[in-house]
């Protein structure tokens, strides 16, 4: 049986699409009960994003929110509030990533919430945080990529600047916020009161900026795109090479591995030319380098470049595209990646929590809920409520 340390802890989840929502799915990981709470009639936005025609959820939301319960609760009426206060009283955390100022509109700010139970933690995630100017301004996840740097450092030297593929602002923005709620959980073991606590989503992508921040004060370089290769170019090779199936990426990051890949490709007097004996030499003729590579690359598959490469002790990845992923066997065995039974989408791919408690995988252990599937039974089960109370609120569109 996995570890699970968070066990007694209960989430309200108020949070939407995916940094709010990977931070408490990695809590949900941690064994926490996260009561998922969403709007009466649509749910979440993620409900319907990406969504195949004829299905109830998309795949993306029922991979963030595998492990939860779904409660619906309409924030917007005078009923809708009042239940939300009486759950606070046995929460531990309510997590929220609505735009500055919507819960004191609800009137549910932190201080509200604090009197009804001292030890709760509330943990707000914003674009651009609660404090300084820009507050107030909406943000999503490409917007902040280009408000932190992302952009402008991502993409060819003489191209514009280019979003990164994958959602990395979401996803830093995730993992900060479940390890600033982690944080306040310990706190309160040791002093039995509650704290806010909240992550910028820019806040959390900047320190992903390191390599080009040490560049441009470690060593004056201003460039900010490089493409493929290292920032400044301070290490040749390293880049994507063409194999005879598609790219492998290599990296020989220094001069020892930079002799080894000569002997590969049957260059070994390259080792020691002066041309080539340093990186800073290298990467002045990085051009022929590159060129030297590929030709030898494309004459191999990429499985083949990734047994020579490693055997060698030169850094290697074969470029996969999604398809690959999503069925590696590595991820697989690790159980990284699993399949499960969703009753809406048939057997499904998801991944599960990067966190090992005592080597162990995470094993999901309930698909994502459907919007309200546990509604009744919350109020009836925690709150006390009478079949004839709920069908009340559910007649006055509190629930």
């Amino acid at each position: 049986m996995p570890v699970r340390p968070l066990d007694d802890i209960r989430v309200l989840d108020l949070t939407h699409f995916y940094h709010g929502p990977y931070g408490t799915l990695m809590l949900s990981y941690l064994g926490a009960d996260v009561i998922k709470i969403e709007p009466p009639g649509h749910g979440e936005g993620m409900r319907p994003l990406y969504r195949a025609p004829g299905r109830e959820i998309s795949i993306g939301f029922a991979i963030l929110n595998v492990n939860k319960r779904s409660v619906t609760l309409n924030l917007k009426s005078a009923d809708g509030r009042e239940l939300f206060k009486r759950m606070l009283a046995r929460a531990d955390v309510v997590a929220e990533n609505f735009a500055y100022g919507a819960m004191e509109s609800f009137g549910l700010g932190y201080d509200v919430m604090r009197a009804i139970n001292p030890r709760l933690i509330y943990a707000t995630g914003k674009g651009y945080g609660i404090s300084g100017p820009y507050r107030d301004l909406p943000a999503f996840d490409p917007v902040v990529q280009a408000m932190s740097g992302v952009l402008s450092t991502t993409g060819e030297p003489d191209g514009p600047p280019m979003k990164a593929g994958p959602a990395v602002v979401d996803m830093l923005g995730g993992i900060h916020f479940a390890a600033a709620i982690l944080a306040a959980i310990r706190n309160r073991d040791r002093t039995g009161e509650g704290m806010m606590v909240e992550v910028a989503l820019q806040d959390a992508v900047i320190p992903a900026l390191t390599t080009h921040i040490g560049a441009y004060y470690g060593m004056g370089i201003a460039e900010t795109r490089s493409g493929n290769r290292a920032p400044g170019g301070v290490i040749v090779p390293y880049n994507v090479y063409p194999a005879s199936d598609g790219y492998v990426l290599i990296l020989a990051a220094d001069h020892p591995r930079w002799r080894r890949l000569c002997e590969l490709i049957g260059r070994p007097e390259l080792g020691d030319d002066p041309r080539f004996a340093s990186a800073k030499a290298r990467a002045a003729n990085s051009e022929e380098v590159d060129e030297m590579i590929a030709a030898w690359t494309g004459k191999h598959t990429r499985e083949a470049l990734m047994t020579m490469l490693s055997a060698a002790d030169v850094f290697c990845g074969i470029v996969k595209e999604l398809p690959e992923v999503m069925t590696d066997p590595h991820l697989h065995a690790r159980g990284m990646l699993r399949e499960i039974d969703d009753p809406r989408l048939g057997r499904i791919t998801i991944w599960t929590s990067p966190l090992r408690m005592n080597a162990e995988a995470s094993v999901p252990s309930s698909p994502a809920p459907s919007l309200g599937a546990d509604t009744d039974e919350f109020l009836r089960t925690e709150l006390g409520l009478s079949a004839n109370e709920i069908a009340a609120l559910r007649e006055r569109k509190a629930i």
